[in-house]
């Protein structure tokens, strides 16, 4: 088991939460950093999770969240929603000339409350996990 900074990971948390209050922006820049960070942040605390309890290796960002969702960090509808914005990321890192805006906050709109629900799931995961107690390097409560 490796120990995760349970204060970083309440940043993430925190950030995302942050983030998700940004999607209704008509600043298309704003929009393309705050769905992007979207995606990261939630899979860069997925793979902390991953690490603190030694699950499987993700093979890549979806396999992140099927694994959140299958050891019930996140219910099947979150897990489904999240991965429903992950085709963004390549839109965002690599095809960013010629991003279809309405579209992707679109489907962040319709799919931002797996983002807003994540915070509240991992602390229900901590609650009900026995351990989530050994898993963390805080005794900061998530």
């Amino acid at each position: 088991m490796y120990f995760v900074d349970k204060n970083v990971l309440n940043q993430r948390l925190d950030y995302i939460e942050n983030l998700t209050e940004s999607i209704d922006t008509d600043n298309l820049l704003a929009l393309e950093r705050t769905c992007h960070m979207l995606i990261e942040a939630a899979v860069d605390v997925g793979n902390m999770i991953i690490d603190a309890f030694i699950l499987r290796d993700p093979g890549n960002y979806a396999d992140v969240i099927d694994i959140l969702n299958q050891e019930g960090v996140v219910s099947k509808e979150d897990a489904e929603k999240l991965k429903n914005t992950l085709k963004w990321r390549t839109e965002l890192t690599r095809n960013y000339q010629s991003l279809d805006h309405e579209a992707m906050q679109k489907d962040f709109k319709e799919n931002i409350s797996a983002y807003k629900n994540l915070k509240g799931s991992i602390e229900h995961f901590f609650k009900n996990d026995p351990q989530a107690v050994t898993a963390f390097s805080s005794d900061t409560d998530v």
